[in-house]
């Protein structure tokens, strides 16, 4: 919607639940991107430690493609996101019958499912991430050699986890609101949610940026 800022506005239930929907896709491409690289970062050890070391450089190059600019991404979506909001709250609102519609409860069932599997998205990849870190440990001692990862992989797969559960009770609760705030009548978005949810999600993109910087120095 950023680039159709031209385009007539109104401030309709369904159009906020779509570009709620849509960023959410964007924040789990952003993490699943960052999620992938630091695979990649681990694959690079193993490679190393087996001798191969072109694939080692390889993976270690593409860790560093899918991070840093997929960390930087997710202010810049985060930023767009508050213009977009901005933008739909400038058009005139909707009467309460369009707001009592079939279709808007429908759209919010679409919206609370996004945030479920955005949530299971991220879970899965951090239990994806700690795997990886059992099987390098046990591995290295298959092999009689030590795989080196660092201090500050460790716990990058507990961080995912923890999104991913904020996910499901920010989407939880705000499934809960939208529907209460649909029988009455008169919709609006829920600021607060959106705030707070900004808040836990640049936490954990610093959290993560630290760790990674640790791990390069």
């Amino acid at each position: 919607m950023m680039f159709l800022k031209n385009l007539p506005t109104v401030r309709e239930p369904r159009l906020y639940m779509a570009l709620e929907r849509t960023y959410l896709g964007y924040f789990k491409l952003l993490f699943v991107s960052i999620g992938t690289g630091l695979v990649s970062e681990r694959l690079a050890v193993l490679f190393i430690a087996l001798h191969y070391a072109r694939l080692g450089h390889f993976f270690h190059e593409l860790f560093n493609v899918l991070t840093w600019p997929a960390i930087a991404l997710i202010f810049v979506v985060g930023f767009n996101f508050m213009f977009d909001l901005r933008h739909i709250e400038k058009g005139p609102a909707v009467a309460a019958k369009e707001i009592i519609d079939p279709r808007i409860y429908m759209a919010a069932e679409r919206t609370f499912l996004a945030w479920v599997r955005t949530g299971i998205g991220l879970i899965a990849f951090g239990f994806v991430i700690e795997k990886f870190d059992f099987f390098l440990e046990q591995l290295s001692i298959m092999l009689h050699t030590k795989l080196v990862m660092g201090e500050g992989f460790s716990g990058m797969g507990i961080v995912f986890i923890i999104l991913g559960v904020t996910n499901l009770v920010i989407g939880g609760v705000n499934f809960i609101r939208t529907v209460k705030r649909v029988d009455m009548g008169d919709y609006h978005v829920n600021k607060f949610l959106y705030g707070l949810y900004g808040v836990i999600l640049l936490g954990i993109t610093v959290v993560l940026a630290i760790m990674i910087i640790r791990v390069s120095l």
